[in-house]
């Protein structure tokens, strides 16, 4: 499901009082709000993509996110779109522990696109495409685009092996890279790859590979949604996260989280799904790094007093 994403782009919205409503109905004079109205229907752009962008099967674009960006110097409305690696699709034949876990280990790159641009043939005026990632937006780049914490990263991968990772195909070659990231379990000696193996359920195989060393890193928690419940079990989250292009260049997932109680004084109860609750407030904006899987939770709201207390 699509959403409007404001996160870091927020933008105030101004009311106008009712005498400019013949200014409003002037196209020449307001540009900036016709240029952002939103032609692109989220399930047809999210088709169009799969079709035109997936460019290997095992890849997906799961969500669409709307945010507002600096492009040329005016403020544009736009529809992002993550590319994860979805193992799932891999084929058959493929579908064996060192591919699900040494090789195809991350997505690649987002797609980006003004919500009301079409090309001649009636696609999408993409911003951001490809793979490698192209911009034809100046200022506009993605510098760090590898996704290895995301909406379908579901399974553990060991990375810093001695088998190099499926980065993007291009052409008919393949584009190989390895992690350079700290974050992550060190894998160390046996008996730590033995305990880490028992946890994580994988006793048949890491404890044995050779491809495997003490430097090796266990990426684990790779879902985000997983990955922030389990960091702040305190606060409540919306479970749609979205996609942002920092100004460095590289990639993070937003989500909103909440301060939630039942016994916030004179309050009235309402119920929320199974659960009473009589407070609520949208005070915390959750950051994950989708290279790192760095998690930075950040207090908007200083006065929320369940924010201060937790």
């Amino acid at each position: 499901m699509t959403r409007q994403a404001y996160g870091l782009n927020r933008f105030a919205q101004h009311e106008f009082p009712a005498e400019t409503t013949v200014e409003a109905a002037d196209p020449a004079n307001n540009q900036p709000t016709i240029q952002n109205i939103r032609l692109w229907d989220w399930h047809a752009l999210q088709d169009t993509l799969r079709q035109v962008q997936e460019i290997r099967t095992y890849y997906d674009f799961p969500d669409i996110d709307i945010d507002r960006y600096k492009i040329d110097g005016t403020t544009r409305q736009v529809m992002l779109a993550a590319r994860e690696l979805n193992v799932e699709k891999l084929p058959v034949s493929s579908r064996n522990w060192i591919n699900e876990k040494l090789i195809y280990t991350h997505g690649y790159g987002v797609t980006m696109n003004p919500v009301s641009g079409f090309t001649a043939e009636g696609l999408p005026t993409l911003l951001l495409s490809n793979m490698p990632v192209q911009s034809t937006a100046p200022g506009l780049s993605v510098t760090r685009p590898q996704i290895y914490f995301g909406e379908l990263t579901d399974t553990d991968v060991y990375v810093k092996t001695r088998q190099q990772e499926f980065d993007y195909p291009q052409g008919q070659n393949n584009n190989l890279t390895s992690y350079q990231g700290t974050g992550g379990i060190v894998l160390g000696g046996f008996v730590q790859r033995v305990i880490l193996a028992i946890d994580r359920g994988d006793l048949g195989k890491l404890p044995f590979s050779d491809d495997v060393n003490a430097q090796s890193l266990l990426l684990m928690r790779r879902n985000i949604r997983e990955r922030v419940t389990t960091l702040a079990p305190f606060l409540t989250f919306d479970q749609d996260p979205y996609m942002v292009v920092g100004d460095d260049g590289r990639l993070s997932w937003i989500m909103d989280a909440f301060t939630v109680s039942s016994n916030y004084p004179y309050s009235t109860h309402y119920n929320l799904g199974e659960n009473s609750i009589n407070y609520m407030r949208n005070s915390v904006k959750v950051v994950v790094d989708a290279y790192t899987g760095a998690t930075t939770l950040y207090v908007f709201d200083s006065e929320d007093p369940f924010a201060k207390a937790e």
